[in-house]
């Protein structure tokens, strides 16, 4: 059987989510500047990571900017 969803859409739906709960991380920190960091850090790496899956698309910064 197939899958109804692709492993790449399930890995950037997955950074989607993860980026979601960092953010949410981040704001709970916001008077803690080291827990901040750290959360702002994972942040960062998520959406490096994002953009890498985003390619095997043909989805460049380019086509994000609105």
């Amino acid at each position: 059987m197939e899958a109804i969803i692709s492993e790449k859409a399930t890995r950037i739906l997955n950074l989607l989510e993860q980026i979601d709960a960092v953010n949410d991380m981040i704001n709970l920190h916001k008077d803690d500047e080291f827990m901040k960091d750290q959360y702002v850090y994972r942040k960062e790496e998520f959406v490096k990571e994002l953009v890498t899956q985003l390619r095997e698309y043909r989805i460049g910064k380019a086509d994000l900017v609105a």
